[in-house]
């Protein structure tokens, strides 16, 4: 892709003088200008490596894929605006859906994006730390090692203790003490619990109430319902307590009340819940064959532009602390290689050499996990490739369901992150048998976009 011209940008918005603020998120500069008459929006998309512009309500968005951070600090440089935080990539259609109904749901996607996104940096971090660890073992390595011991360990640490960093964002989203939601994180997960576990003991009083004793250690809604519950908890006893009893009896108040409930009621309610849903969807790939590969390998492209995927995090998140696997991103990744495939159709077919450009660039980073450019700059502006690539998705996604075929690590499910899928007892086998999924979901995606894509038509 030719280098960007930001100056060229700032040109098309009509000069600095008519930057009113900037942004930015995975894909798009967002650019709001002072008067909207002095956008030149056709210039804009003329800008070699810019790959759409989105007139939003608030915003007027320029896709430019993985350089856009790039981009962004050259834009602020030049422009002289605020530099300001990534923000989340489907705000504009977030926005447009709480405006019809269905709005409660839509938050609810968007709040567990907030909670959820801030702590994958470290789960995919330690997933990649776990395929290498698998790939290893499979050439033989041994936790007979002292330092390969290890790294297991460390790889283990984010699974382990997922509970503090769901405990930090999840009090952040809703305004509480950071420390008081650690507090009563550090309570629910005091070694006291797993030492009654361990002499047996699954089940103890508070004032009398019977409770199930629950290690709560790789656990994922508990906490989250817990913290929730407790920034209600604070926000009521700040607004009854005196000023300058504050400091000492809201976060004490806070701990001694928020704590024994959600052990008693909450904690394992929502304990049961998590793992009825990590069970649930792993029975449904392990019976539904190639019908719950076939849906959701389908349908995970549209659950994307939606910002519906991130509700799956914590599900995924449950499955692989409480199974050490799931079936789900063998499919979703199908559904990703499917795009990459339309991109690749488009390539093959398109006339235009910028949108060849694009596509191929686009293409490229989809198959080592980045899908945002293949599905914003590519896919969904040409319309039907966008569902040529969600059929490429179907048809790998159905043959991973028949094979059930398992994934052994957190990450973006990809040709690059192949060691995820290393595990069980035929680590080759799994992992090759993946990627010969993902093959097929981007054959299916590239024959049906060249053979029924027609340059220009939507």
């Amino acid at each position: 892709m030719a280098k960007i011209s930001v100056p060229h940008i700032v040109t098309g918005f009509g000069g600095k003088e008519n930057i009113a603020q900037a942004a930015h998120c995975a894909t798009r500069l967002r650019v709001t200008p002072k008067d909207r008459s002095k956008v030149d929006i056709e210039a804009l998309k003329n800008v070699d490596g810019v790959l759409s512009v989105i007139d939003g309500a608030t915003q007027i968005q320029v896709v430019i894929g993985a350089e856009v951070s790039n981009v962004y600090r050259e834009f602020i440089k030049l422009t002289g605006v605020t530099e300001e935080a990534a923000i989340d990539e489907n705000l504009d259609l977030k926005d447009e859906l709480k405006a019809k109904k269905g709005g409660l749901l839509t938050r609810f996607f968007e709040t567990v994006a907030k909670i959820f996104n801030p702590i994958v940096p470290a789960l995919a971090g330690c997933g990649i730390l776990s395929a290498g660890i698998m790939v290893a073992m499979a050439f033989g390595a041994s936790t007979s090692s002292p330092t390969f011991s290890h790294i297991v360990t460390i790889s283990m640490a984010v699974f382990t203790f997922i509970p503090f960093l769901l405990a930090s964002s999840t009090a952040k989203v809703f305004k509480m003490n950071e420390y008081v939601a650690l507090t009563i994180c550090a309570a629910m997960m005091a070694p006291a619990w797993a030492n009654l576990l361990t002499a047996g003991t699954t089940s103890t009083t508070f004032l009398g109430i019977s409770f199930r004793v629950i290690n709560y250690s790789s656990s994922v809604l508990p906490i989250v319902c817990a913290i929730i519950l407790a920034s209600y908890i604070e926000k009521g006893l700040d607004k009854i307590i005196p000023g300058a009893l504050k400091i000492i009896l809201v976060p004490a108040l806070t701990i001694i009340i928020t704590t024994p409930v959600v052990l008693m009621t909450v904690g394992p309610l929502t304990y049961a819940i998590g793992e009825a849903l990590a069970n649930g969807v792993n029975w449904l790939f392990a019976n539904g064959g190639w019908i719950a590969g076939l849906v959701y390998g389908g349908i995970y492209s549209a659950m994307v532009v939606l910002g519906i995927h991130h509700g799956m995090v914590p599900v995924l998140t449950q499955m692989i602390s409480t199974n050490g696997f799931n079936y789900v991103s063998p499919t979703s990744g199908s559904a990703n290689m499917g795009q990459a495939g339309a991109a690749f159709g488009v390539w093959l077919k398109s006339k235009d050499k910028k949108l060849r450009a694009n596509a191929a660039s686009a293409c490229i980073a989809a198959c080592t996990g980045i899908t945002e450019p293949v599905i914003y700059g590519v896919n969904v502006p040409q319309g039907k490739t966008f569902f040529f690539g969600m059929a490429g998705g179907a048809v790998g996604g159905a043959v991973a369901g028949i094979l059930r075929l398992k994934a052994y690590a957190m990450g973006g499910p990809s040709f690059l992150s192949f060691g995820m899928f290393m595990g069980g007892e035929a680590p080759f086998v799994n992992c090759g048998l993946v990627m010969v999924c993902f093959v097929i979901a981007f054959v299916v995606a590239a024959a049906l976009t060249y053979l029924f894509w027609k340059p220009n038509e939507k």
